[in-house]
């Protein structure tokens, strides 16, 4: 679950922030598409990566010490790239099909729904609040999202927004 919550929460929310900072900062199609395209293979081989070496550390530390450890850290690894990977699609894949302001929307609405469901089902599983968890997951996306935004229209090269 950790591998899973960790990889599509991350690369989910960090993808959405790329496509819609870079979409009204550029007001380009194709440079949203690279820079999404870009940070959510980057994200998903570090993410994988950060899961081993973590994994790792975990399992040594359990074995010098005597404790049983159980995970195994190319097993996490794999899992979180591949979690990451598909979440990287979510806030993307709009931008393959629409016009610039419709992509951005659709980027926003869907990712903001699996943000939902992935934080639902992390509830629902744990014991918490199923819509707690889920608005949580929201919030923190929305966050990144917005000060992502906020860098494209400070910092933007053109009229997009």
């Amino acid at each position: 679950m950790r591998e899973i919550v960790m990889g599509s929460q991350d690369n989910l929310t960090n993808v959405l922030a790329v496509v819609l900072g870079v979409a009204i900062g550029s007001g380009e199609v194709s440079t949203v598409a690279l820079a999404g395209l870009a940070a959510g293979l980057a994200e998903a081989i570090s993410m994988g990566g950060v899961l081993y070496t973590s994994t790792k550390a975990e399992r040594d530390l359990a074995l010098s010490t005597g404790v049983p450890f159980a995970k195994r850290p190319a097993a996490a690894a794999t899992t979180t790239f591949g979690a990451a990977l598909v979440a990287a699609l979510v806030p993307l894949a709009p931008f393959a099909f629409l016009p610039l302001r419709a992509a951005m929307l659709a980027a926003a609405v869907l990712s903001v729904g699996a943000l939902f469901a992935i934080g639902s089902w992390t509830g629902a599983i744990t014991g918490d609040h199923w819509w707690r968890s889920g608005a949580r997951f929201v919030l923190i996306g929305g966050l990144a999202a917005s000060a992502a935004a906020l860098v494209g229209v400070a910092l933007g090269t053109s009229g997009a927004a």
